[in-house]
């Protein structure tokens, strides 16, 4: 698997974002990943996770699922999550994320979240729209690989 490109700043991926979750998410060219564990302050209710931030991550996933399969950058139009169990801090959680069609112009994806067991904690759904192509050069030029490596990021390593 190969680690896909990180945005500074992002509150899922970035490394520069004090609050954010700082994922990295990994491709097979089929499914994108992500293995982690939420932090405690990223609690809804005591002992579990808020379903903002679940639903945070699966998008982000989601997402860069579109982008592996057509080397295109998108914009959620659509999310629907379902919450199986509650996502519990401190405690090792996967992502996947997978493309299942393009029709006019709209990607749609599908994701799940297991825990160590495999147990599904949320399933997802979600919709993409392509980002104008002058736009998503900016966009990659914000881009860096991970691990950084002071290289451009490239529409081929989307």
């Amino acid at each position: 698997m190969r680690n896909l490109p990180r945005y500074k700043k992002c509150f899922v991926c970035g490394k520069e974002n004090p609050i954010g979750l700082n994922v990295t998410f990994k491709t097979d060219e089929e499914k994108v990943y992500a293995f982690l564990s939420f932090k405690e302050k990223y609690a809804g209710y005591e002992n579990r996770v808020h379903g903002g931030i679940v639903s945070g991550l699966l998008d982000e996933a989601m997402g860069w699922a579109c982008t592996v399969k057509t080397k295109r950058m998108y914009f959620t139009v659509e999310l629907l999550v379902k919450f199986k169990k509650p996502v519990k801090p401190n405690t090792n959680v996967t992502v996947e994320a997978w493309y299942i069609e393009e029709k006019h112009g709209i990607c749609t994806t599908s994701g799940v979240l297991k825990d160590k067991n495999g147990d599904i904690l949320a399933l997802a759904k979600g919709k993409y729209y392509p980002i104008d192509p002058n736009y998503q050069k900016i966009i990659l030029s914000q881009l860096h690989h991970e691990p950084e490596d002071d290289l451009p990021v490239k529409y081929e390593d989307l």
